[in-house]
């Protein structure tokens, strides 16, 4: 297995150039013709010429939808995370400053100042400079070695071990730990009202974009990502303080989710005790309800989800009874990820049958409705359904076809926050030439077929700047003049080949 490359292995040059690209920017998956790195290379041209002084003297705090919100239902129901798109002026500037020579010495320094304590953090970002490779592959990859495959080999050592995470963690940081994790805490108090420092400049952008807030940073692009590792890097210092005396504990963790091995029951809740504790400095606490003990450490490494999902006997007569058993999975383990490669084993056996008139005593409807009460039910795997939707269309009529897409929009229309699922549908419309109207913006963005921006630009005294941010687009319309009518598979699921349920 290849060595991974993380964000802080990058020199401060190659560090910009890789925030730039779209899936870093942000990094759910869209449809291939969303191209935002245009967009950020003009923020980037135009914001060296700017001090964050005179962006922050445009006074953006007292501004709404600086940032784009994106709501992402996470449970078919009332459960929602929202996604934002940091305003593209923010961001490139974020950028610019962290990767100045100086400052990003500053900031692989302090890195290496939180490594090698009892906790092991394992969730650095990994980039992939090949653009022709997936960085979340790599993160899975990461994650599947260093904290489930660490977990088992810990349990040679460790009888016991808990599992927790932090609740709503982006939400929850306190912007101004940032320059905590900078400078230090107590430093970075006593330089609290000096704005040239590279901690309170950062910090300040932020709040910027968010209306001045100082309770969370936007989530979804590899700057959050960094800053969270940063300010969670600088929480395990405090960890490692509170544990130091203890002999015998270990603790793994990989951004928001903590597993603490240790030989007794006491020592698992010490080291729970000072986890949270030291979160509570920087505004965060442990989810009650995710926290789990167990005196089996194997048991405890594997999600069960992921056991349940290997056990399963999926390999079925008809699509629609392989289908079924995936749908009562997910009733028993909503919001697995496993779901993943669930469905991503069906599409591949899907895509084989198609082509054969076997498939022909399957019913489209009933496969699509189990299809989207998969996807209700975990609808992060919206993407691969819409794929496999797609698939289905491909094969019929055209009446059929487009009763068969209407059927599909009503229920969709009957998850709440399901923005970024009708993202996914226009993506099967457009090229199928099926009408499809959607409040979302971002699907406004293709319907219109005029530039128009997703933030809000007011703030921005710069007029030349600003107009040339109203105008300007973010869809490549030359990918749509040859989209196939289905959605491919690497739109989508790059990461998710070759992979076992995780």
């Amino acid at each position: 297995m290849e060595e991974n490359i993380f964000i802080n292995d990058m020199a401060a040059d190659e560090a910009r150039s890789y925030f730039c690209r779209t899936d870093a920017y942000f990094d759910m998956e869209l449809p291939p013709y969303f191209n935002l790195q245009p967009l950020l290379e003009f923020a980037f041209s135009k914001v060296e010429e700017m001090s964050v002084k005179d962006i922050c003297d445009w006074k953006p705090m007292k501004h709404e939808g600086l940032n784009y919100t994106l709501m992402f239902n996470k449970d078919g129901d009332f459960g929602w995370r929202p996604f934002e798109l940091m305003h593209p002026v923010i961001y490139a500037k974020c950028i610019d400053l962290i990767t100045q020579e100086e400052n990003w010495k500053i900031i692989r320094d302090r890195f290496s100042r939180f490594s090698n304590g009892i906790v092991e953090c394992c969730s650095m970002p990994v980039v992939v400079p090949d653009r022709g490779e997936n960085p979340k592959k790599q993160q899975i990859l990461k994650w599947w070695k260093s904290i489930e495959q660490r977990s088992l080999e810990l349990s040679l050592q460790y009888s016991h071990v808990s599992l927790t995470d932090v609740s709503n963690c982006y939400p929850s940081i306190y912007t101004h730990a940032i320059a905590w994790a900078v400078y230090g805490r107590s430093d970075a108090k006593k330089w609290r009202f000096e704005k040239k420092k590279l901690g309170n400049q950062i910090d300040e952008l932020i709040r910027s974009s968010r209306e001045g807030q100082t309770n969370g940073i936007p989530q979804a692009s590899l700057l959050s990502h960094l800053l969270a590792e940063l300010i969670l890097g600088y929480c395990d210092t405090y960890i490692d303080e509170k544990l130091k005396d203890k002999k015998g504990i270990v603790i793994l963790r990989y951004r928001d989710d903590f597993r603490i091995f240790a030989n007794s029951d006491a020592d698992c809740a010490g080291g729970l005790k000072a986890v949270s504790e030291c979160l509570h400095m920087f505004g965060m606490k442990l989810g009650a309800s995710k926290t789990e003990r167990t005196s089996n450490v194997v048991l405890g490494a594997v999600k069960q989800d992921k056991i349940d999902a290997l056990s399963l006997t999926r390999r079925q007569t008809t699509l629609q009874k392989e289908l079924l058993i995936i749908h009562r999975f997910c009733c028993r383990s909503p919001g697995s990820g496993a779901t993943k490669f669930l469905i991503k084993e069906f599409l591949d056996r899907l895509e084989r049958r198609l082509p054969k008139n076997a498939w022909k005593i399957e019913n489209p409807i009933v496969l699509s409705a189990i299809l989207l009460d998969i996807a209700a039910k975990t609808p992060a795997v919206f993407p691969a359904v819409a794929t496999t939707i797609s698939k289905i269309m491909k094969y019929l009529e055209t009446d059929e076809r487009e009763r068969l897409f209407s059927l599909v929009v009503q229920r969709t229309k009957r998850i709440p926050n399901n923005g970024y699922m009708e993202i996914w549908l226009q993506r099967i419309a457009a090229p199928n030439y099926i009408n499809f109207s959607s409040a979302e913006p971002m699907c406004g963005l293709l319907e219109d077929g005029v530039s128009q921006s997703l933030w809000a630009n007011q703030w921005i005294e710069n007029e030349p700047l600003r107009q040339a941010l109203d105008k300007y687009s973010i869809i490549d319309r030359s990918i749509l003049v040859d989209l196939p009518p289905d959605i491919q598979n690497e739109e989508f699921d790059a990461f998710w080949n070759g992979q076992e349920p995780s």
